[in-house]
């Protein structure tokens, strides 16, 4: 998985084995999602970032009707398809109704990369990776999170998260190539037969008899 720090891949495609949370930056599991690792000041912002990441998406498998506490009254939450108009969700009740409607169960999420940087006092976030629900088949998303600092920890600010239609990914790199093979074998036009100029006609000497 790359990523722009230590963020340890995460694939719940496969079970993983129950590991102890060591140090979440953010957490679901009270009502002001927060925790003590994000007023640790030994942490750094991107390492607040790579536990936030990881607490998020296990929450989102295992407990997604607490995926809500993540976020407050000033949060905003995007979720749809490439290129879809998506209504913008606006604090943590109407998120939480529209992560209802979502109808997440048996969530399972491959994170294949992690980007984590400081900007002022928040945390900009963006994941990319595949997601499945109800056992369907894998999705490639992007996700994008700002963390924004309260008192006692952070909470997700703005959240937005796109599918990637990968049919059109693949037309679009089909197109060059048809292109390249009509380039390099242009129609040859039948050439036309060469003109031959006629004989000349034969001029008959005539005797004109005085």
């Amino acid at each position: 998985m790359a990523s722009n720090g230590n963020f340890a891949q995460q694939d719940q495609f496969k079970e993983p084995a129950d590991q102890q949370q060591t140090a979440p930056a953010t957490s679901a599991a009270d009502g002001s999602a927060t925790a003590a690792a994000a007023s640790n000041s030994n942490l750094s912002k991107d390492e607040v970032g790579w536990y936030f990441v990881e607490q998020y998406y296990t929450t989102l498998s295992k407990s997604p009707e607490k995926l809500h506490l993540f976020y407050g009254k000033r949060s905003q939450f995007v979720y749809g398809l490439e290129a879809e108009l998506a209504n913008v969700s606006v604090g943590r009740q109407a998120i939480q109704e529209r992560i209802k409607d979502l109808d997440f169960q048996d969530c399972k999420v491959r994170v294949s990369n992690v980007d984590s940087q400081a900007s002022f006092d928040n945390i900009v976030i963006q994941v990319i990776g595949e997601t499945s629900n109800k056992a369907a088949e894998p999705k490639k998303f992007v996700q994008t999170f700002v963390l924004a600092q309260q008192p006692s920890g952070y909470f997700v600010l703005n959240d937005i998260l796109r599918y990637i239609d990968e049919e059109s990914d693949d037309e679009s790199a089909a197109a060059p190539e048809e292109t390249a093979e009509e380039t390099a074998a242009p129609a040859v036009e039948e050439e036309a037969a060469p003109v031959e100029p006629e004989a000349p006609q034969s001029v008959e000497e005539t005797n004109d008899e005085t």
